[in-house]
């Protein structure tokens, strides 16, 4: 039995007890005392004492599970103190008559004029909800003991042995609230917590910079949006995958913005300003829970939820606050990070997080991930998008806000660093925001060409942000670079090795002092060094008082990889290969690693490859990802990984391993399937992907051939590959004769337009990217195939160039996000309108339209001109 259960035990007694004593009248006598007076049989006596026990017990059953499910995030001893502490206080609380004359005998009124009674403690949030429970059991308890007088307890003894089964549905029906919290305190908390919360996570610091010169934007200025893919088919920008849906699952590589992403939606939800597609997000109470910090113990409860994101202000928290949002369909849950906890851990996350949504289904959920350690299918019910790469518009928008926020006088640097982004080994480096951080940062710091790989990025910029900064401006350290390479490898390691990316500060200082004694060189106080690194270093950070982590985790697995190979951990790293949480560190090893490292390292996971079917697939895409690495490698070796892909991971299963094999190059391409039929969707999908993503002109015909595939995703796939090639070329020898799907495309890129006339079999144009200011250019291409066409527009939409575009347009559909101009339509030769969505339309510029027989209005605020129309056009408005 646990401290929890014994305490409740004794509450439960206590609250019998003094209900009895209440019940056979206001004498001071102790129980067995009275009970002996009123009865003079032994065996009714212990009848009745067993009754009353039994009560007890039944208190103690509905107490203790909840105790337990509330505070189980604590420490137990706190918890059956704070209980033990009620029971000493339910013994003076005095009840009479009158008590119940001024209350009404109403229940609810009745155990709060008890629980007034209570003395006065420090604000404890146990205390203050088992003194609550314990007033309503009580009045709950006396209102249902059988009527009783004086000298008449054996007439009542058959209802009163009786009542504990009568009385285990009531209790179970007791509202488990605080009797104090009343709407206005529960407002002012809210208030409070929000503003706690928007304090904490309305900052992005722009990495890449060391030590103090770290600017701080709030999200509202800094983010920049994102587009993701559902199974890799459609992309969107995330927050209409987000809105849409109810259940996310949002997966991303390392770097890629998911925790930002989480936060700024904790932020703008907090503060009522979310709009488009995210509007109706707006007004609920976001729950923020890194799951690092819970890597191990107890998965929270409802009232722990508040904890991650506000800290101490959630311990004012009024009881049951929590869990009354997540009744009322106010709670957004944002669940960051499940990579972050070992993969044993991850079936107990699932089971945690279904449990929640059962008994609150009208939660909103995020739950983030990086894309090795959930795939699409790991959580049922669960909309699954997958952040993609930076585009070049993106990357560009990034490097312009960042040199803003770095101070604004770096105008030379930016455009430096924007005529290096023209390069395509460059370009592909900044897809994530992580590393475009870091390019930015070393472009402002050096003239010289910046780095072509990963590796050298990391190295780099590890060196600027050690001590290069600090030795510029003569500031004294504490440690050399070198020595801080030393420990920060360690606690990297260290890390890694216990599949955590946070661990307690003490035991960070004994990890320091363990590593000193190895360096006979090095002096100084652990917890002193300890304190430089967090404050000097860059990498290192102390995100409260008594933890410690890695600014960005891609910074611990870089130095963990370089200490498995300064301390030839290759058998280790072999040994852990396995485990998505280490794929990166074993990736990075091999770039650290000499050639004969490298050869042992590659060929002792496709040795497990070999040895274990199960693992096999895992094993062999990881060493895959392991070349792109890798500065030398044995020929032989070299040979027994092309014959792996070949013989096993050709073709790709999935987006994620045609990634890791696109950076192989165009060899790749040789043994590629010639056409796609007998592959599933998502394998076609996939060496399509892959194809595309090799870059090369030798890519064109082999694409030219994978389109005459009619698949959907197919088609999708190779109009999203367009922009990773000349526009020209890709649409007379890829796309001239796609078997486009009804003859659709898909489009989000404007410069598509300007080729969309090679296209043979082209009759409709659904574009997702047409807005002001952009419309207005002069353009040459006509597209006369095109009957049908689809805009989703923004807001001031104007006509511009579509009626020169797509003159002979029938069918036009408006996907609108305000007010909508039709005066342009007069250019076209419109049969059918459809305007979906907008704050206001007037339909008379169509009025002049010879051709146009119906018109559907949907979902628009204000329709007008509906009368220019005539009799001869249906209108449909709904």
């Amino acid at each position: 039995m646990t401290g929890i259960e014994t305490a409740a035990l004794k509450l439960g007694s206590s609250i019998a007890t003094h209900a009895a004593k209440s019940w056979l009248g206001p004498r001071p006598s102790p129980l067995p005392d009275l009970v002996d007076a009123e009865l003079a049989s032994p065996m009714h006596r212990r009848k009745a004492t067993r009754a009353i026990e039994a009560i007890g017990d039944q208190v103690a059953d509905q107490l203790a599970p909840t105790l337990t499910r509330r505070f189980g995030h604590l420490p137990a001893e706190a918890v059956e103190a704070a209980v033990l502490a009620v029971v000493a206080a339910v013994d003076d609380v005095d009840l009479t008559d009158k008590t119940f004359v001024v209350t009404d005998a109403d229940p609810e009124k009745l155990a709060r004029t008890i629980r007034d009674q209570f003395p006065n403690r420090p604000p404890d949030q146990v205390y203050d909800f088992a003194a609550d429970q314990a007033s309503r059991y009580l009045i709950h308890i006396l209102r249902h003991l059988p009527p009783f007088q004086p000298g008449a307890l054996s007439a009542a003894l058959g209802q009163l042995t009786s009542l504990p089964d009568a009385l285990e549905p009531l209790l179970s029906r007791i509202p488990a609230t605080s009797l104090h919290a009343s709407a206005d305190t529960e407002a002012a908390f809210e208030a409070q917590y929000l503003s706690t919360l928007v304090r904490n996570l309305d900052r992005l610091e722009l990495m890449g910079l060391p030590g103090e010169e770290v600017p701080v934007l709030g999200l509202s200025m800094a983010y920049l949006s994102l587009t993701v893919s559902q199974s890799g088919r459609y992309r969107v920008p995330v927050e209409t995958a987000i809105g849409k849906r109810t259940k996310i699952l949002l997966r991303g590589d390392a770097g890629s913005g998911k925790t930002t992403l989480v936060h700024w939606l904790a932020v703008r939800a907090a503060q009522h300003e979310l709009g488009g597609d995210l509007e109706d997000w707006n007004g609920l109470v976001p729950f923020l829970i890194r799951l690092r910090a819970h890597a191990t113990g107890t998965l929270p409860g409802p009232e722990g939820f508040a904890h991650d994101a506000a800290g101490q202000v959630a311990g004012l928290m009024p009881v049951g606050w929590a869990h009354r949002q997540l009744a009322q369909g106010r709670a957004m849950l944002l669940i960051d990070g499940v990579d972050e906890v070992p993969q044993d851990r991850r079936r107990a996350v699932k089971t945690w997080l279904f449990n929640v949504l059962l008994s609150y289904p009208g939660t909103r959920v995020v739950v983030t991930a990086r894309t090795a350690a959930a795939d699409q299918h790991w959580l049922a019910d669960f909309t699954t998008v997958t952040l993609e790469p930076m585009d070049r518009d993106s990357v560009h928008e990034f490097v312009r806000r960042w040199h803003k926020a770095a101070g604004g006088r770096h105008d030379k640097a930016e455009l430096r660093l924007r005529d290096q982004l023209e390069r395509d080994d460059l370009r592909e480096l900044a897809g994530t925001p992580l590393l475009c951080a870091m390019l930015c940062a070393l472009n402002l710091t050096r003239k010289s060409e910046l780095p072509r790989n990963r590796m050298d990025l990391y190295r780099t910029a590890l060196a600027m942000l050690l001590h290069l900064r600090d030795a510029e401006r003569g500031i004294a350290s504490k440690l050399s670079d070198a020595e801080s390479r030393v420990l920060l490898r360690d606690l990297a390691w260290r890390l890694t090795l216990a599949n955590r990316v946070e661990i307690p500060r003490d035991h960070a200082i004994e990890h320091v002092a363990r590593k000193l004694a190895s360096m006979p060189n090095t002096s100084g106080v652990p917890v002193d060094l300890l304190t430089y690194l967090a404050e000097r270093s860059g990498v290192l950070r102390l995100p409260a008082p008594d933890r410690v982590n890695f600014i960005h985790r891609t910074f611990q697995e870089y130095l963990a990889a370089d200490e498995a190979i300064q301390q030839h951990h290759g058998d280790t790293l072999v040994g852990h290969a396995h485990l998505d949480i280490w794929w990166e560190t074993i990736t990075m090893a091999c770039g650290h690693a000499t050639a004969k490292q490298a050869d042992q390292l590659i060929n002792g996971i496709l040795d497990r490859a070999e040895a274990d079917h199960s693992l096999a697939r895992h094993l062999r895409s990881l060493a895959v990802a392991c070349l792109m690495t890798v500065e030398e490698i044995n020929p032989g070796t070299q040979e027994r990984m092309d014959a792996v892909i070949a013989q096993h991971l050709i073709p790709p299963r999935n987006i994620f391993e045609s990634r890791s094999l696109a950076r192989i190059g165009s060899r790749l391409l040789s043994i590629l399937p010639g056409e796609l039929a007998g592959l599933t969707d998502e394998e076609a999908h996939a060496v399509v992907h892959l194809a595309a993503n090799v870059r090369s002109a030798d890519s064109i015909p082999l694409l030219a051939r994978y389109a005459r595939d009619p698949r959907r995703v197919i088609q999708a796939e190779l109009i999203m590959s367009w922009s990773s090639f000349d526009l020209a070329r890709y649409a007379s020898g890829v796309l001239a004769d796609a078997n486009l799907p009804r003859g659709q495309v898909v489009l989000h890129v404007e410069e598509h337009l300007d080729h969309l006339g090679a296209l043979k079999h082209l009759h409709d144009v659904v574009f997702a990217g047409w807005r002001s200011g952009k419309t207005d250019r002069d353009r040459r291409t006509t597209v006369e195939a095109v009957r049908s066409l689809t805009l989703l527009v923004g807001e001031d939409f104007h006509f511009g160039a579509i009626p020169e575009i797509f003159p002979a347009v029938s069918k036009l559909c408006l996907h609108a996000a305000a007010g909508v101009d039709l005066e342009g339509a007069r250019r076209l030769p419109l049969a059918v309108v459809e305007i979906l969505g907008g704050t206001s339309v007037d339909l008379s510029p169509l009025a002049e339209l010879p051709d146009l027989a119906r018109v559907e209005v949907l979902r628009v605020g204000e329709v007008l001109g509906l009368e220019a129309l005539g009799p001869l056009v249906e209108v449909v408005r709904v």
